[in-house]
């Protein structure tokens, strides 16, 4: 739960605090959902924009001015991600505090239009051929933002965490620790112990032959992917990080497991990605591996939110899909 947000009249009393902050802002904000960070949407003199009022002690202000500044590169790139504003003041974020004290970091990007690739556990409404069109330019886009972020010199206060061996499967991973969850059944913890052995010891080989390794979304799944005509762009960058590139295909990929096309959605991802940026055959044949550690984590971040009403009647359902994807991975 978004801690001092519960009432959807606060969250809008932020968010109408939080514009002053923005010359272009030239209109009223409408709430648009409520998940990791509250959105709203703005009207600015140049187009629509969204307002995120950032969850309280998730990121910290130099981590999301990082995640603004990596944004900000791609634009430049003509990678097809949004815009963040600066303040009057000329800065990446505004901080406000609501009628109780409490601090909130918020910031303004530019609104994506487009159609969302689909929705979780929701059959994909595409034909093969256009999912195989989609699934190809995906595959170039994330290659292409791949490259755009190795050419880019890091600022020097540039911070964001890592997805390695530690971030993904370590004691401090940063979905939470899924073998550990206060769901699973003894029985099930045994078995989440070790497939994580199993991971560790897949990953370290991985990462000693040279893995490719550096900035990451984390987070595309099919709700982050747009569609407009022929054009595909990537929103909510909040997960993004140091990680393994091999994790962003496997996130694509991973919710649409059931699809019919599935080995051919795959096949054209993977053909985009490689028409555009090497991918070693080592790195490919690593593809189940980081299927089944996004599966692993979204245990871990499914059972910290246990008490939010929005995951509460999901946990079974997510424990279920994570121990199914725990017995395909040992038979990996």
């Amino acid at each position: 739960m978004f801690a001092g947000l519960v009432i959807l009249e606060q969250v809008l009393a932020l968010a109408h605090k939080a514009i002053e902050h923005w010359d272009c802002v030239v209109g009223i904000p409408r709430f648009v959902m409520h998940r990791e960070n509250a959105v709203f949407k703005v009207e600015t003199s140049t187009g629509f924009a969204a307002l995120r009022i950032h969850r309280p002690d998730y990121h910290s202000r130099i981590e999301i001015e990082s995640e603004l500044q990596w944004m900000a590169h791609l634009v430049r790139a003509g990678v097809d991600v949004p815009t963040p504003y600066k303040t009057k003041l000329g800065q990446l974020v505004a901080v406000v505090k609501n009628d109780q004290k409490n601090s909130y970091i918020i910031d303004l990007l530019s609104w994506m239009s487009g159609e969302p690739l689909g929705m979780s556990r929701v059959p994909l409404a595409h034909s093969k051929d256009k999912l195989e069109s989609i699934f190809l330019e995906l595959g170039r886009n994330l290659a292409r933002m791949h490259d755009a972020s190795d050419q880019w010199t890091l600022p020097s206060d540039f911070h964001r965490h890592a997805l390695d061996r530690e971030g993904l499967l370590g004691e401090t991973a940063a979905w939470g620790k899924f073998w550990e969850a206060t769901c699973l059944a003894p029985d099930e913890k045994k078995l989440m112990v070790e497939v994580r052995k199993f991971a560790v010891a897949k990953l370290d080989v991985l990462a000693a032959s040279g893995a490719d390794y550096g900035l990451i979304h984390a987070d595309l799944v099919r709700e982050n992917i747009l569609i407009s005509d022929d054009r595909i762009r990537f929103i909510d960058f909040d997960d993004a990080g140091f990680g393994f590139r091999m994790f962003d295909l496997a996130v694509a990929l991973v919710k649409n497991r059931e699809e019919p096309h599935f080995e051919s959605m795959k096949a054209k991802l993977f053909e985009g990605y490689k028409s555009v940026r090497q991918l070693s055959s080592q790195d490919e044949n690593s593809t189940e591996l980081f299927l089944a550690i996004r599966d692993f984590a979204y245990l871990g971040w499914a059972d910290a939110r246990r008490e939010e009403p929005t995951i509460a009647p999901r946990l079974q359902h997510i424990k279920h899909e994570t121990l199914q994807a725990a017995h395909r991975f040992l038979g990996y």
